[in-house]
């Protein structure tokens, strides 16, 4: 199983989050993720734009896997996109972590002037997004051309191309969301808010892996907050069913979301002293992964 941290992008500067995220990598974690998001929580704290700030992770660290949870699809057209994740797969040394999804925040989309339309439109672009990465990834020196509802892309080369197969995840827990990642993802990413729901959400993604003959990963965003942790700034987030408590309380809870079929745990930590917990536990979560 994968342990990833949210590093803080919020309220702080590129050091903070260049040290916190130097942290993770030396705490022994998989992973680093940032947000993509244009506003901060609340807008007055002001955030680091998340693909600037990768490409800087990229260089601070050496080992560990670099993501956002997860990039929206709204706010870059997709050729751009998989131009983008090109450029910093290669700079990083094939450590790009990609995950997709549809956006959310209306708020955030008029105060940047993005178009904001009904879900089912951003769901439609979400797919043709992945139509179009996929496509330039795999092309390799060939000209590709796609024609969809939302994009379009003629003869485009994406060079120099990645030196590896980039994988793709899509983050969502709508049904046409599940629909998109059983067909065309290699990855789904569940929200934390969705986390209640997840039996349904996962009978709804293996009934339509089963249609389209495919397996995928599964990953989901949680909460980090061992021992007292103050969790008040993650209530949005289901922290009860993220890793609380003892040492074995969070064995206990790995194990169970290991036997639900979960590959990956991107964890939202309740402050730096739950980082520090969790990574000295690592070794028993990681046995208890199997």
């Amino acid at each position: 199983m994968e342990f990833g941290v949210v590093v803080r992008q919020v309220g702080t500067g590129w050091e903070g989050t260049r040290r916190a995220a130097e942290a993770v990598e030396e705490a022994g974690f998989d992973s680093v993720w940032l947000i993509d998001h244009l506003l901060g929580f609340p807008p007055q704290a002001g955030i680091l734009e998340a693909w600037t700030a990768l490409s800087g992770l990229a260089v601070a660290t050496s080992r560990v896997g670099l993501g956002a949870q997860v990039f929206c699809q709204s706010f870059r057209q997709p050729a751009l996109l998989a131009k983008m994740a090109t450029t910093l797969d290669l700079i990083s040394g094939g450590r790009l972590h990609f995950l997709v999804g549809a956006g959310w925040w209306e708020e955030e989309y008029r105060a940047f002037g993005y178009q904001f339309p009904p879900p089912g439109v951003r769901v439609g672009e979400v797919e043709d997004a992945v139509r179009v990465l996929r496509g330039l990834w795999d092309a390799g020196d060939r000209p590709f051309t796609y024609e969809g509802r939302h994009a379009r892309v003629v003869d485009a080369l994406n060079l120099p191309a990645p030196e590896r197969r980039i994988p793709i995840g899509v983050g969502g827990a709508g049904p046409r969301m599940l629909d998109l990642a059983a067909r065309l993802a290699d990855e789904w990413n569940c929200p934390a808010a969705a986390l209640p729901a997840y039996p349904q959400l996962r009978q709804t993604l293996e009934t339509a892996l089963a249609d389209a003959g495919r397996s995928i990963r599964r990953s989901c965003q949680i909460v980090f907050a061992p021992g007292d942790a103050d969790v008040s700034g993650l209530a949005a987030f289901n922290p009860d069913l993220g890793l609380r408590g003892s040492t074995q309380q969070m064995v206990d809870r790995v194990g169970e979301l290991s036997a639900m079929g979960i590959d990956g745990l991107y964890g939202m930590p309740a402050g730096r002293r739950a980082i520090d917990a969790v990574a000295e536990a690592l070794p028993e979560l990681r046995a208890a992964a199997g």
